[in-house]
């Protein structure tokens, strides 16, 4: 009987001494700072743009793009206050295929920082490939480009340098897509090469996109001159051969003195 009594006076003690009183308030637990990343799209396509909608448990004061060499950030105006809903959808496209790493740094209202890294495998749809290049002739094409030489001389002669823009998507927080450069060949000195194989440089282009060309001599001093001479509609579309489906769309002008072939896969 001494011990039945002996145990229910300590069993007493204990819940007397126990801090899990239902009267007494238990600290909030830490919550971590949590985004979540949606993309508007099953399926990333060539040079098709899509959105990544952004939801974050926290108020976001910055996101930022981190690339290999750059950064490109949405900031909010005031350091106190959170963005605003239209600037929590990402704008994203990929000019080429393959395999692509998206690294985003978030940053709370607090300062709280979290990275995510998305990758995506860009498919080429109906993405027209462009296979080669060739120049037929362009202004003053076998004469002397380079006065500084004499006339027998074949440095005289043009550099060939060209290259070719297509709308790109650009900074995170921007819609629409911009031409921007797309490939820009080496320099071929003294007009010694005028056709180009290009079937290794995973050049696609949206069959409703539009490709425009650049054609220069190139000087050693970084400058260089228009071999079109100032032409201003250099470009391809594409929907204008969709049904057709050539494999070689010329541009040429007789007035501007120059004429070239694209080579094509549909």
């Amino acid at each position: 009987m001494v011990k039945k009594l002996l145990f229910l006076w300590i069993l007493s003690i204990s819940f007397a001494c126990s801090t899990d009183s239902p009267n007494e308030e238990l600290p909030a637990p830490i919550q971590n700072f949590d985004v979540s990343l949606t993309p508007s799209v099953n399926e990333v396509f060539l040079d098709v743009p899509f959105t990544i909608k952004v939801q974050a448990n926290e108020g976001l004061y910055e996101i930022s793009r981190i690339f290999e060499n750059r950064v490109e950030s949405i900031t909010s105006l005031n350091p106190g206050n959170a963005l605003q809903a239209e600037s929590l959808n990402l704008h994203l496209g990929f000019g080429f295929l393959g395999n692509e790493n998206v690294k985003l740094e978030f940053t709370s209202i607090t300062g709280k920082k979290l990275t995510k890294t998305l990758n995506f495998e860009v498919k080429r749809g109906n993405a027209v490939k462009i296979v080669g290049f060739k120049i037929n002739s362009f202004y003053n094409m076998n004469s002397t480009w380079d006065e500084e030489f004499s006339e027998t001389d074949p440095n005289r002669l043009a550099d060939i340098i060209f290259g070719f823009r297509k709308l790109r998507q650009g900074h995170i927080s921007n819609p629409v897509p911009s031409l921007s450069s797309w490939y820009l060949s080496p320099v071929y000195p003294n007009i010694q090469q005028l056709e180009f194989d290009l079937s290794q440089e995973e050049l696609y282009i949206s069959e409703t996109g539009r490709l425009e060309l650049g054609l220069a001599d190139a000087d050693e001093d970084g400058t260089g001159q228009d071999l079109t001479m100032g032409f201003s509609e250099l470009w391809i579309k594409f929907m204008d051969y969709k049904e057709t489906k050539p494999t070689e769309i010329n541009l040429a002008n007789e007035e501007y003195g120059f004429d070239v072939t694209f080579y094509v896969e549909w």
